[in-house]
């Protein structure tokens, strides 16, 4: 990408949402039918008049909101759907404060902000882990439906090349122990993107909380430093070609060391990294060095209104 960044803010038009996706925002639980029914309806209701132009507003959640008042104010409904309506109303309202800012009508489908050529970045920082789930697994679910219509119909409205993922903090992504719709789709993408030009890299360091499933299909590692038994173990799991004299050899790599396996390299090798020189992030934080500076600052600023005071003869 010659150090050329597209950074993609976490923005989703509805239009393009499954229903899925946007119930995961609202929490709509699953032993809610009824909730379920009347959010998928005024979902959909939403969706229609978007596409058709007729929406009375271009704020999606404010439409939502109008449909499902309309409904709990018509007197057809009785005070046991009001309820129902009332509950999935205050849900909206919740959605409403949490999501407002990423969810755009106005903005097209996430596939036509990607630049080739580019390195992509999808800034998840800004969101939760609820809306970050949702993300992924939209990006992902659009990309490899794209891609099969471009590879079996050669749609010409579709993804015409490949992609390849990077997905960092891939155990809070496709976690071993819960499902999630993330989950599920980097799992897809981990067992049959390839057949359709999309690769997946996971990256991760707590490796045993990683979906042992998605790091099965992987068809390269590449391996830093491992000290826990755990850990070791699960990427052994996943790898027929991590035997037991290298998983021994993984807590005594050094800073930048990595043992490399699978069909990048004809046997298991191990390889040093060269050291980024570039900026920084997601380190440890030296508390006791911020305190420092805090303590120092304060200082100063007390100083700077000492000596105010003093040149304006308070010190006479």
């Amino acid at each position: 990408t010659n150090g050329k960044v597209n950074i993609i803010q976490p923005m989703i038009n509805p239009q393009y949402m499954e229903f899925s996706e946007i119930k995961k925002l609202a929490s709509i639980p699953s032993n809610a039918p009824l909730q379920e029914r009347y959010f998928r309806r005024a979902f959909n209701e939403a969706r229609r008049l978007v596409k058709e132009g007729t929406a009375s507003t271009a704020d999606f959640i404010e439409l939502l909101y109008k449909i499902l008042d309309n409904w709990y104010n018509d007197e057809d409904y009785d005070a046991s759907n009001k309820k129902n309506i009332m509950d999935v109303i205050n849900k909206i309202e919740d959605l409403n404060v949490k999501y407002d800012r990423l969810l755009n009508v106005n903005i097209g489908d996430f596939l036509t902000q990607i630049k080739p050529g580019m390195a992509n970045v999808l800034d998840l920082g800004q969101v939760d882990e609820n809306m970050a789930e949702v993300l992924v697994a939209h990006v992902l679910r659009r990309s490899l439906r794209s891609r099969k219509q471009y590879v079996r119909h050669n749609d010409s409205d579709a993804l015409s090349y490949p992609l390849f993922f990077v997905v960092e903090e891939a155990h809070i992504l496709a976690p071993q122990n819960r499902s999630s719709n993330s989950k599920y789709w980097i799992t897809r993408i981990a067992r049959e993107g390839r057949k359709f030009g999309l690769g997946l890299c996971l990256v991760s360091q707590s490796h045993k909380s990683v979906d042992a499933e998605t790091l099965s299909q992987a068809n390269n590692m590449i391996i830093l430093r491992l000290v826990e038994p755990k850990d070791q173990r699960h990427v052994q799991t996943a790898s027929e070609s991590l035997s037991e004299d290298l998983v021994k050899q993984l807590p005594s790599l050094n800073i930048g060391e990595a043992l490399v396996l699978g069909l990048m390299t004809k046997v298991p090798t191990l390889v040093k990294i060269n050291e980024f020189k570039g900026r920084q992030r997601g380190g440890d934080l030296n508390i006791i060095e911020q305190w420092q500076t805090k303590k120092e600052d304060e200082e100063k600023a007390l100083q700077r209104e000492l000596d105010q005071f003093v040149n304006l003869g308070g010190g006479y």
